[in-house]
């Protein structure tokens, strides 16, 4: 029987934030692992990263974003594909976002695992590990209101 290794919060931020209509970046400043990540990368296991999107919440039929993790020196993260962590769907918040049958009203989380977009930004020159921008692109305009919030955008190592 294997037993499940233990992620370790690396770094996240301070507070929730809204996405809007144009690009949104917020920036990480990643520390470097003190427990099960440190202990994981002594044993000689190599190192996972995974991105956390948590207590996304909002109103309305938002569209869609892209997620995408750069440097402070990439002005235009979607010019570059092999910067995309993924994809933001946000079909269902409203619901999620709301107490009820089923439903919490935490809104929905989303984890992606990012190890070799980590791998690959921290050999590009100017790579600073202290800061680390995450920007949400809106995958097509927004036709129609909408409010989203993201609660915390963290990185886990393991």
């Amino acid at each position: 029987m294997s037993i499940a290794q233990q992620s370790e919060m690396v770094a996240a931020t301070g507070k929730s934030f809204p996405l809007s209509a144009s690009n949104t970046t917020v920036s990480l400043s990643i520390e470097a692992p003190t427990g099960p990540a440190l202990q994981a990368q002594a044993a000689g296991k190599a190192r996972q990263a995974y991105l956390r999107l948590e207590k996304i919440t909002g109103s309305g039929m938002p569209v869609g974003y892209e997620v995408y993790l750069h440097s402070p020196n990439e002005s235009d993260p979607q010019q570059h594909e092999e910067l995309c962590a993924g994809l933001l769907p946000l079909f269902g918040l409203e619901k999620a976002s709301k107490p009820g049958r089923g439903h919490a009203g935490t809104g929905l989380h989303y984890v992606y695992k990012v190890t070799d977009l980590i791998a690959k930004l921290e050999h590009q020159t100017g790579w600073n590990p202290k800061d680390l921008r995450v920007t949400f692109v809106p995958r097509r305009q927004q036709t129609r209101a909408a409010e989203v919030k993201i609660g915390r955008v963290s990185l886990y190592y393991e």
